[in-house]
């Protein structure tokens, strides 16, 4: 099977896999915690989890990215870095829990099961991605595509027998909640590490393993680019239950809508994770990549031209659907914070780009400056507007940073444009806004409304070109 077929092959059980438990994770199991805990309980958890997140750097440095690039490049003394890399992280991990502590003294935090736990799950989780990764670099996408759904397939088992017997085991809370976290994370990290000593991947030694100084100089941008991707998506949660006077509501509100957004981001993230090192191989091997790109966005730019469509003209249905204790303060959040999808595909895909071609300095400015406007605008805007200016702050940010990555990209790596796909897209946000005017007053469920066009906008796709079946199949034939 050629390199390319197994990569589309494995991609396409990656989504379908993650489609399956994803969702069923997000709305079956978290939504109801929220539920079930109350919007100001699981406003404050929320709070804390952004907390953990952005320090979540702190784990890794850039190591899993820095291994991943260069173990798919096929260099040298593989083993020996893969040593060095786990002695690291064990101790990136003491400084991580030490410096998560003192901030969230400093900040007025007190609730040390909350903020340990959550730091405990960053710790397994960083752990498990860093293994995967080792799977992803040897080009075993199949088996990383099972591995990317475990953790959260045994957090839907364990959580989901509290939800669905809470006579036997007793209402869920917020604390027991994270202990069932952590618990499903310890268990796939010990599948991961079972599977790479099998196949011999894992190091039988670690004496005289260590990374030079050249390497660790040259892995520092990727964790910078680590803390400024976190920073950037998770740390207006932390700000806002800081910022405004009834904070730990807001936080709950602009939860409900970022669950969503980060449900439907999960293909973009997804697709992310398997360019990586597939650029990085092409790359070394000095061969085009184009195709892969525009193919990749081209698929997130259509669903995210839908889910933006969706927010603006059903809101109001889905938070009633979803949310039991959120009224209508709700519906702005989630119509400013959905269409930040489109500015996340873009990102994941040229940002993508951007790393595996090792321009990871241009992608760190380009990143630190759409950070340093989403603090300046949550800043601004949350004591006045809460979670609504959060939404918008980060509307705003994401959306300079993905057109400043695509436009990168394209300059400095030589990508075409796909001019053409601009008018197409520009074509199906004119139709997605008439069809939802032109339906508005249908009397029938606004989900059911949604559905309708999606087989419309997959025709356009494949009449336009921007979906080649047959392309796809010879790929499989080969």
């Amino acid at each position: 099977m050629k390199q390319s077929s197994r990569f589309y092959s494995s991609l396409g059980l990656l989504i379908l896999l993650n489609a399956v438990i994803k969702p069923l994770w997000i709305f079956g199991i978290d939504r109801q915690v929220q539920n079930t805990a109350g919007t100001e309980a699981y406003g404050h958890y929320f709070a804390v989890f952004g907390l953990a997140y952005v320090l979540g750097f702190l784990l890794d440095w850039g190591l899993t990215t820095f291994l991943n690039r260069k173990l798919s490049a096929g260099e040298e003394n593989g083993r020996e870095a893969i040593a060095a890399c786990i002695k690291l992280k064990i101790v990136f991990a003491f400084i991580y829990l030490i410096v998560v502590a003192v901030i969230a003294y400093v900040a007025g935090l007190r609730d040390w099961t909350i903020i340990l736990s959550l730091a405990g799950i960053q710790i397994l989780g960083s752990f498990f991605v860093f293994f995967r990764g080792l799977i992803t670099a040897a080009q075993w996408f199949g088996t990383d595509a099972w591995l990317s759904v475990l953790d959260k397939t045994l957090m839907i088992i364990f959580c989901g027998s509290f939800l669905l017997f809470p006579a036997v085991t007793g209402t869920i809370s917020i604390h027991t909640f994270l202990y069932l976290q952590l618990a499903a994370t310890l268990l796939a990290l010990i599948a991961v590490k079972l599977i790479l000593w099998k196949r011999k991947i894992l190091p039988v030694s670690f004496k005289n393993s260590r990374i030079s100084k050249k390497d660790f100089q040259s892995m520092l941008p990727f964790g910078l680019i680590v803390l400024l991707m976190s920073m950037h998506n998770r740390l207006d949660g932390f700000l806002l239950e800081r910022l405004h006077p009834n904070g730990a509501h807001e936080a709950g509100l602009y939860a409900g809508a970022y669950r969503l957004l980060d449900a439907f981001n999960m293909a973009g993230f997804l697709i992310a994770s398997f360019l990586l090192p597939y650029i990085a191989k092409l790359k070394s091997e000095n061969k085009n990549y184009d195709g892969v790109v525009l193919n990749a966005r081209h698929l997130l730019v259509m669903v995210s031209l839908w889910v933006t469509a969706i927010a603006v003209f059903i809101s109001p249905a889905i938070i009633h659907l979803l949310y039991r204790q959120q009224g209508e303060d709700a519906i702005p959040v989630m119509q400013y914070c959905l269409p930040v999808l489109m500015a996340y595909s873009i990102t994941q895909v040229y940002g993508t780009v951007l790393t595996a071609s090792g321009r990871i300095r241009e992608f760190c400015v380009i990143v630190l400056v759409s950070v340093v406007i989403n603090i300046i605008l949550n800043l601004w805007l949350i004591p006045e507007f809460g979670a609504k200016g959060s939404a918008i702050a980060a509307l705003v940010s994401q959306g300079i940073c993905g057109v400043s990555c695509m436009i990168g990209a394209i300059h400095w790596e030589k990508l075409k444009m796909g001019w053409r796909s601009m008018g197409i897209y520009l074509f199906m946000a004119i139709l997605l806004y008439f069809y939802f005017v032109g339906v508005r007053d249908w009397n029938v469920h606004a989900l059911f409304k949604a559905l309708i066009i999606v087989p419309v906008l997959g025709i356009i796709a494949l009449i336009s070109g921007m979906m080649n079946l047959n392309q796809w199949k010879k790929i499989q034939n080969h």
